[in-house]
């Protein structure tokens, strides 16, 4: 699908969630945080990310992985909408973008187990919507997948934003499981 009907879905999605009340937004972190991640995330690394204000919120989930002694990654914003990794911690900076990331980078995230990806809407056929910039699409290019022993992709969103298929293009990065705040769903 052309980049109007990505901009039209994004658009609406980033409308829809400006609208949800903070309750909804924190109980959505808090519930995603329930799942079995022990099962979701096998490995030692795992990479996550600090949310915006209107994303199911990741500090409970970072918290849960801490309790199953994960080594997390977070994203470091770079100059060209490229990300570099650097490890969770209590040394995070503010970037310019007002998002919270590690001070260092030096992580390869291509030995991680898990990559938790932010979306603004998710497919079941294992596309997935970004807010535009490809930061993940450009850090996922060089990083097999899972079905050539890659980690696997996991997206994390409310519910109400799984849909059969989303506005997509051939460099858009595929994803493995959508995770909601009642839903493991693993795509085929």
């Amino acid at each position: 699908m052309g980049s109007r009907s990505k901009d039209t879905v994004r658009n609406q999605s980033i409308a829809a969630r400006a609208a949800r009340s903070s309750e909804e937004i924190s109980e959505a972190g808090l519930s995603i945080a329930t799942h079995n991640w022990a099962n979701l995330c096998q490995g030692k690394l795992v990479t996550c990310f600090v949310s915006m204000k209107t994303e199911p919120p990741t500090l409970p989930l970072r918290e849960k992985l801490r309790g199953l002694e994960k080594d997390i990654a977070l994203p470091i914003m770079k100059p060209g909408n490229s990300l570099a990794w650097g490890f969770d911690g209590d040394d995070l900076i503010t970037n310019s973008y007002g998002i919270q990331e590690p001070p260092a980078a030096d992580i390869d995230i291509s030995q991680a187990s898990a990559i938790l990806i932010p979306a603004l809407r998710v497919g079941l056929d294992g596309t997935r919507l970004g807010r535009g910039a490809g930061y993940y699409d450009r850090a996922l290019a060089n990083v097999s997948p899972k079905e050539l022993g890659g980690p696997i992709r996991i997206c994390l969103v409310f519910d109400d934003e799984v849909d059969d298929s989303v506005p997509s293009e051939s460099h858009d990065a595929p994803i493995d499981i959508i995770v909601t705040p009642n839903r493991v769903i693993r795509i085929s």
